[in-house]
């Protein structure tokens, strides 16, 4: 009975870290309205990229299924690609009610995409 409940135990832990995000998070499967702006659709020579982005947790809001919990993502014609050189609470709380988590927020960004990562220069949110 005792290896029973112990087997119990670990599979339950398994599929919850297999499947569990964060935790505090409402994933969303809708798709993201693009506000109109003058924001970057193509990614440049050599991957760089400069301008105004969309950005958000890419598993809360982008689908980023592949991430195991909150990162700082950035969309670019319908593809998000992870952040890196800033981090998600960088920038404030990503669980506050305007956080990343909650919020898609437009971001001035400078930096260049290399096998689907952005490595950020320069990553500024732009107020309303």
């Amino acid at each position: 009975m005792k290896n029973l409940f112990y087997s119990l135990f670990i599979l339950l832990l398994s599929v919850s870290l297999t499947y569990g995000g964060c935790g505090s998070c409402n994933v969303s499967n809708q798709k993201v309205m693009t506000p109109s702006g003058n924001f970057v659709t193509k990614i440049g020579e050599k991957g760089a990229v400069n301008g105004l982005v969309l950005a958000s947790c890419g598993m809360c809001n982008f689908g980023m299924k592949n991430k195991r919990g909150c990162s700082l993502a950035i969309q670019i014609n319908d593809i998000a690609y992870d952040v890196k050189g800033t981090d998600i609470d960088d920038h404030g709380d990503s669980h506050a009610k305007n956080g990343f988590c909650n919020a898609i927020r437009v971001a001035q960004v400078n930096g260049k995409i290399n096998k689907n990562i952005f490595k950020a220069d320069s990553f500024v949110i732009q107020n309303k």
